[in-house]
């Protein structure tokens, strides 16, 4: 468990990620893997307007009906829900068997998803977005509401700030976050504008967590996604001979087991990067949400992160 300051609560170190829950994930299964995740006390979940090919709010809130007093949900705005075509919703079942049987077929899937309309943020429109958010998830409050990939100048935009407060006001938004590069959440901090969250992609190739915390004196409390999303585990696979033994040594000196998956590598090493903030990872199948909780109730690893991606540094000057 980590405690989130702005809320006073204390929240599940690991987090569930709603972005595919509505497309790639169907209501059935997420609903179940959802209600598992609550069981096994999970208690962050992320979600935002256009995930689930706009259908994740709407499915997160009806998996958490009666028991929104065990969640914390993180949405966002900033970018609109997506319009998908007829044939495009049509297809999406078949679609989404072909990606279950052929795995390998996710990530062409994911590149191929609307993603929805990304444009700067007009201040006049958030109250709007929260309130259809409100209504999609069946709430009358969001715990954390994050500006959702914004571009440097929005992060640092007064009016939208202005806004942001006035829903804190009226009792819609408990927290504030920026979800997005490292560069514009530190242009709001920078900007003395009132964080509570930083959300970020961290993975052993990019390693932002470390980056933020250099360049801000008073870093706000960090949630981190994207560190399966990654090529850490393709990398780690490629390494052979020395760099491969070298990797299994890290590993087993701090406890973990390299000689099955690459993967099993990967969330440690979030875990060590982020030891008091909250990892999204999504988890729909049983087992997976099983082996995640297993690695989010163990101690951070001291090191280990900085050990991994030390050794992966070979990796990194080979992309392009």
């Amino acid at each position: 468990m980590v405690r989130v300051p702005r809320l006073g609560r204390a929240v599940s170190a690991i987090g569930f990620g709603c972005a595919s829950l509505g497309s790639r994930i169907s209501a059935a299964d997420g609903h179940r893997a959802i209600v598992r995740a609550l069981d096994l006390g999970v208690s962050w979940f992320d979600v935002a307007p256009p995930y689930g090919d706009g259908h994740a709010e709407a499915l997160l809130g009806q998996a958490l009906r009666g028991r929104r007093d065990k969640a914390v949900i993180c949405t966002k705005f900033g970018i609109a829900a997506p319009q998908l075509s007829l044939a495009a919703r049509l297809i999406r079942p078949a679609a989404r068997q072909a990606v279950a049987t052929f795995p390998s077929l996710r990530r062409v899937a994911s590149t191929a998803r609307p993603t929805g309309t990304h444009a700067p943020i007009d201040p006049a429109t958030i109250e709007a977005s929260v309130t259809n958010s409100l209504r999609s998830l069946g709430t009358d409050y969001i715990d954390v509401l994050a500006m959702h990939d914004p571009a440097a100048g929005d992060a640092e935009n007064d009016e939208i700030f202005v806004v942001l407060r006035r829903l804190i006001d009226k009792g819609y938004v408990r927290a504030v976050s920026i979800a997005g590069a490292p560069d514009s959440i530190i242009a709001a901090i920078r900007s003395a504008k009132p964080v509570d969250i930083a959300q970020f992609p961290d993975t052993p190739l990019a390693n932002a967590a470390p980056l933020l915390r250099s360049r801000l004196p008073a870093p706000p409390m960090f949630v981190t996604h994207g560190v399966f999303d990654s090529d850490a585990a393709e990398a780690i696979a490629r390494r052979d001979g020395a760099a491969r033994d070298r990797i299994v040594a890290i590993a087993g000196h701090h406890g973990i087991d390299a000689s099955k998956a690459p993967s099993d590598l990967l969330l440690p090493f979030a875990f060590s990067n982020n030891p008091e903030g909250v990892v999204i990872v999504s988890m729909f199948n049983p087992a997976h949400i099983e082996r995640n909780i297993a690695a989010a109730t163990a101690l951070p690893k001291p090191g280990f992160a900085a050990a991994l991606r030390d050794a992966l540094a070979p990796a990194l000057a080979e992309k392009p």
